[in-house]
């Protein structure tokens, strides 16, 4: 969809804001969309601290996120590592579809994410601008 590569493009413009400060993790950057507005966004913003989708989460000020969309330019991860995982934050927090960018190729992580959201009902769509993501 059109309106999909629109706001992937905008996710992969803020996954810039941490270059230089997230390695040896990626760049990776979310925005939330409900109702047809954005109401969140966020990137990881340094080495050790909170995911992209977190931060998106945090920057909707308390919103109810129920329905709505998160466009994440990499595959939400499983695991526990300087973080806690983002994935079960998304299944919480009932978005109703997440469109991903590029799936991890991390295997610690690849399909993982996507294959526990959609076993939580979640509509998942992978392979958004692709290529820019990586």
């Amino acid at each position: 969809m059109p309106e999909d590569k629109a706001i992937m493009k905008r996710a992969l413009r803020l996954a810039l804001n941490g270059r230089g400060k997230v390695s040896p993790n990626p760049l990776v950057g979310a925005v939330i969309v409900k109702d047809g507005c954005i109401i969140g966004e966020g990137w990881h913003n340094a080495f050790g601290e909170a995911h992209a989708e977190i931060n998106a989460i945090n920057s909707a000020n308390g919103a109810d996120l129920k329905g709505s969309t998160v466009y994440i330019t990499l595959e939400p991860c499983t695991h526990q590592g300087k973080t806690p995982p983002c994935t079960p934050v998304l299944i919480e927090n009932k978005f109703s579809r997440v469109i991903i960018g590029m799936t991890d190729p991390n295997p610690v992580v690849s399909g993982r994410g996507i294959a526990m959201l959609r076993e939580n009902g979640i509509e998942v769509t992978t392979g958004v601008l692709q290529n820019q993501s990586k």
